[in-house]
């Protein structure tokens, strides 16, 4: 059997010490007995120290220059090893934290991968049942053709619109497209939202109203991105909205800032569905939101816009009441 160096070490100093009682007790057997307790005593601690250095010492220090590489600390000379439970302690927290962190991912991507084909697989299936009616002889079929080629060309402007609003949360969560900031009116680009969907919440007979209580109209942010902001709000204000509701627009002032709200008085949202209101695809009914439309991206790229201006979209909202949006942005710097 190959000993180690620390056994190798301890069976020596066991030899010395069998040899030196042997012939030391020979000679003088009781004249120096606390001299022997004390060489003993001696012999004993170094044995257990090298035992303990060169044996356990090394092998912890092993272990705990790992734990400095695992945590992205490199060119450590000095291991202390009165902190090592500690050390160890906060890397194995550290550890779990990111395994947790990657299981979350993981579920994150799969549960979005699993959404952007359900997305898409509609306008999809859609789109093959149209062209093979067409096909198969509606194409002839003067009351058919054009009806299909329309219904398709509308699943067609749906997938168009899921990828384009991916795009723009891609962009926005990579960085890759920086925010314009400005100073500009921002009653004007609320009008500018209303007027857009004006027809829209008419078809609903819902009134778009602003009501402007601050005492400033400049605000400092990026304007078309705010803009998409308004057009995602009021658009679901009215998506959800009740026959005859009212959507309204508020300007509060706060000083340095403007707090915004944006509310309706529509069919509103369930306490248990609001920490996932923000999340892509999400949607509160799904078959009302699919029936009328959109891509159930809108308040995930809302949130991401209003993160990108160092502010966070609040929501409060009680069933059949009604719901409010509410942000903040800077004034003027001006």
């Amino acid at each position: 059997m190959k000993l180690n160096t620390p056994f190798k070490i301890a069976l020596t100093l066991s030899v010395i010490l069998v040899i030196y009682s042997i012939v030391f007790y020979t000679i003088t057997p009781f004249i120096n007995l606390y001299i022997d307790i004390l060489i003993l005593i001696i012999l004993s601690t170094l044995s257990t120290y090298y035992i303990l250095k060169y044996h356990f010492h090394e092998r912890i220090k092993v272990i705990y220059k790992n734990i400095y590489k695992f945590k992205g600390t490199s060119n450590i000379t000095d291991y202390n090893l009165d902190n090592v439970d500690k050390e160890a302690e906060e890397w194995a927290n550290q550890k779990e934290e990111e395994l947790i962190k990657m299981q979350k991912d993981d579920n994150f991507r799969r549960e979005f991968i699993g959404n952007v084909s359900h997305e898409l697989k509609t306008p999809i299936f859609n789109i093959q049942g149209y062209v093979q009616t067409l096909i198969d002889g509606g194409i002839e079929d003067e009351n058919v053709n054009m009806k299909y080629l329309k219904r398709a060309n509308l699943s067609v402007d749906r997938m168009i619109n899921i990828v384009e609003d991916l795009e723009v949360i891609s962009r926005l969560e990579t960085d890759k497209e920086e925010l314009d900031f400005e100073n500009f009116n921002i009653t004007d680009v609320i009008n500018e939202a209303i007027d857009q969907l004006e027809m829209k919440a008419n078809s609903m007979n819902i009134s778009l109203e602003l009501s402007n209580e601050s005492n400033s109209e400049i605000v400092y942010a990026d304007r078309n991105k705010i803009q998409q902001v308004f057009m995602n709000l009021i658009s679901n204000s009215i998506k959800y909205g009740k026959e005859g509701g009212t959507t309204i627009v508020r300007l509060f002032d706060m000083e340095e800032k403007i707090l915004i709200e944006v509310a309706d008085n529509g069919i509103g949202i369930g306490e248990d569905a609001l920490n996932r209101l923000f999340e892509r695809f999400y949607r509160v009914d799904k078959n009302r939101s699919r029936k009328i439309g959109g891509t159930g991206l809108g308040l995930a790229i809302v949130k991401h816009i209003i993160e990108g201006h160092q502010q966070t979209i609040n929501v409060r909202s009680t069933v059949d009441i009604g719901s409010t949006f509410s942000f903040i942005l800077e004034k003027s710097k001006n």
